[in-house]
């Protein structure tokens, strides 16, 4: 995939109930060469318990407000050299036990 930004689909999910994407738990995003940031709307995954992030390696930066990953409990980000302000973007993260950075 290489676009700079995800598509409508991708971008509006919200973890509102009616939503499909509510009650994900395990979110990997592989490969998006172009991805310079991620989506803001990952920021409504609030089941989310694992993000892998593989091979992005244009992207730069999180969302704001991951704050609300009140649930995510590991991530990793391999292949992806270019992210910026990794700790202080991920400090707000309170049930994060595992981080694996590559």
């Amino acid at each position: 995939y290489h676009a700079k930004e995800f598509p409508p689909w991708v971008r509006e999910m919200t973890g509102c109930g009616g939503s499909p994407f509510s009650n994900l738990v395990c979110l990997t995003i592989n490969c998006c060469y172009g991805l310079e940031h991620l989506p803001t709307s990952l920021k409504n995954l609030i089941a989310l318990k694992q993000l892998v992030i593989l091979d992005c390696e244009n992207a730069i930066s999180f969302p704001s407000h991951l704050e609300c990953l009140t649930s995510l409990q590991e991530l990793r980000l391999i292949g992806c050299n270019k992210m910026e302000n990794i700790i202080a973007d991920i400090a707000p993260l309170v049930n994060l036990r595992r981080v694996i950075i590559r």
